[in-house]
């Protein structure tokens, strides 16, 4: 007891106890501004414990120094103060460092501790925005993912209608000019992850997160959301809504949702974006409910002809319950451009019904941006160059996130000669559809007309980490290699494609072409007859026969797609098979009557 009283009273005169005071106030001190610091630049959420294990570890060393260095300080006082010998010089400190680390100076640990955590967090800073910046996610704060909501019911119709608010959700945040919103095929891919929060958001490229659910009952509508920041993990708010189920309420529940999140992350909406996210293009949720079912299979079942045919009849359905609803006439459009881009149905029966339906929503509502894209790419197939442009110009105006709009017009330009342009609009896509296999074939099919085919071949294989029996990654890779001058190769990968899908016309058409450069004739001929056989454009084949050097019955088959099927020569300009025909005048006279420059 003696000896712990002797400690406590050395303590009391060595003044530690206004030692701790100050290291654990500065420390606080030191935290808060950790915590403001982790939570404005996106540390990670080990970085304030990391912090305070070093003020933690600098404790005792501080405590320790300023013990030892007190007892040297108080020594030296009591030696100045004694009486002095006759004659005798003033003695010298017994530690002439001992005033350099007084307990003043010993808290100086703290600071070092928290400079230490700065270097430790700018490294990391700077190290995390190169890799971000190399993989080509925005760093932005103002970026979002909005998950796949869940649905507690599990039959169609239910499973369409949430599907349908979600999807609605997102094209509200789309319209948001300075909101980067991920478009929906990537979040689709996390429907039933088990990934964490932070770990989706790091795929995606996004500084925060939307997750919620939504549950129909009766005459009762249920949506509840949260809003997570991914950097931390943490919820920055949270929002339930029940309603009775009327279209009014639906549409006032996605607008809210869109302000409410814009708002969060800082996003600005301009008055005209406030306008176009307050609509509502109907008044009749039956025309509701039967166009987000159209929707949902168009989306589940869309690469089958039963499928989109199985859609288009529910669009005029949501058609013929209101007749004003305009996004169930692109629907209707949209069916029919996907009926003929799937070569289930002819040009000439599908484009002129699209664009009467596209025309019709627009007269509707001019600024439905989805309508806009959709007719431009129908007056890029019709040639219609300039008129394209306008429209696509529009709808990126009208919906900046929208990626189908960013890929349109990026075709549309590289038909325009304007390559680089071409290629923005394609990277730009990608960036808001990240694992989306066909913002990525986009990519891949402008990086091979750029002539980029080392590039091409590394987007090839990105493309096979998303979908790993993509054979249009095999296509355009054996593409790549058969520029590069690698035949067998090019010859093998064109193989692999064919094996994956073998119904696909095309491939058997770049195989065809794969051996024409290899001078390997007989086959070249080989597969171009079962290329022609399953019905590939005719255009195609008039590059196989070019490349055999037979430009008389290149030119032929290339007359004949021009009075038969004009469409399919959207792009021939830029195609990098049309290299052998270009030094000869039947070109030019192919590129007047197409208006290409």
């Amino acid at each position: 007891m003696k000896g712990l009283k002797g400690l406590i009273g050395e303590i009391h005169r060595r003044s530690l106890w206004q030692v701790l005071g100050i290291y654990l106030l500065g420390s606080w001190v030191a935290l808060q501004v950790v915590d403001v610091l982790a939570n404005n630049f996106g540390l990670p959420q080990w970085f304030p414990a990391f912090a305070l294990a070093l003020l933690v570890i600098g404790l005792p060393v501080v405590l320790a120094t300023a013990f030892v260095q007190q007892g040297v300080g108080l020594r030296e006082a009591s030696t100045d103060s004694a009486p002095r010998e006759a004659g005798r010089a003033p003695a010298m400190p017994q530690a002439t460092g001992g005033r350099l680390l007084t307990w003043r100076y010993a808290i100086s640990g703290g600071v070092l501790a928290f400079a230490l955590w700065g270097v430790v967090a700018a490294g990391w800073l700077v190290l995390r925005a190169g890799v971000r910046a190399e993989a080509g996610a925005p760093g932005d704060r103002r970026s979002v993912a909005v998950l796949p909501f869940a649905s507690v019911h599990t039959d169609e119709e239910s499973q369409a209608f949430t599907s349908g608010i979600h999807d609605d959700l997102l094209t509200q945040l789309s319209k948001i000019e300075n909101l980067t919103v991920i478009s929906r095929t990537s979040v689709q891919r996390f429907r039933d992850t088990d990934m964490s929060i932070p770990q989706i958001a790091e795929e995606l490229g996004v500084a925060a997160v939307v997750e919620g659910g939504v549950q129909r009952a009766g005459d009762r509508v249920r949506v509840n959301v949260q809003l997570i920041d991914a950097r931390t993990d943490r919820h920055l708010w949270a929002e339930t809504y029940d309603e009775q189920l009327t279209v009014a309420n639906v549409f006032a529940i996605q607008s809210d949702l869109a302000r409410k999140i814009a708002g969060a992350l800082q996003a600005t909406l301009t008055p005209e974006e406030e306008q176009r996210i307050g609509a509502r293009p109907t008044e009749s949720l039956e025309a509701y409910q039967l166009y987000t079912r159209g929707r949902y299979v168009l989306n589940s079942r869309g690469s089958t002809r039963e499928g989109v045919e199985s859609a288009a009849d529910l669009f005029r359905q949501a058609v013929a319950a209101d007749s004003t609803f305009a996004p169930a006439h692109v629907g209707v459009a949209d069916t029919y451009f996907q009926l003929w881009s799937l070569g289930y149905v002819h040009e000439t029966e599908a484009l002129p019904q699209a664009e009467a339906a596209a025309e019709r929503a627009l007269a509707l509502d001019p600024d439905l941006a989805e309508a806009r894209a959709l007719l431009g790419s129908l007056l890029r197939v019709e040639r219609r160059l300039e008129e394209a442009e306008r429209e696509f110009l529009r709808a990126i105006e009208l919906n900046p996130g929208s990626s189908a709009a960013h890929r349109g017009y990026s075709a549309l330009l590289f038909e325009l000669g304007r390559a680089d342009e071409s290629l923005e609009e394609a990277e730009r896509a990608v960036e808001l559809d990240p694992l989306s296999a066909g913002a990525r074939r986009s990519l891949l099919s402008r990086l091979i007309w750029a002539k980029q085919y080392d590039e091409a071949i590394r987007e090839s294989r990105k493309l096979l980490e998303i979908e790993p029996n993509e054979a249009d990654a095999y296509y355009y890779a054996a593409i790549a290699y058969t520029e590069r001058g690698e035949h067998d190769v090019a010859i093998k990968t064109h193989r692999k494609a064919m094996e994956l899908n073998p119904a696909d016309p095309y491939y058997p058409a770049g195989l065809a072409h794969a051996y024409a450069r290899a001078a390997i004739g007989d086959s070249a001929v080989l597969y171009l007859q079962r290329a022609e056989e399953a019905g590939v454009p005719l255009k195609e084949i008039a590059f196989v026969y070019a490349a055999l050097g037979d430009l008389d019955r290149a030119f032929e088959y290339l007359d004949r797609a021009y009075a038969t099927e004009p469409g399919t020569l959207a792009g021939i300009g830029a195609d990098t098979w049309s290299a052998p025909l270009q030094a000869d005048p039947r070109w030019f006279e192919l590129l007047r009557k197409l208006g290409l420059p």
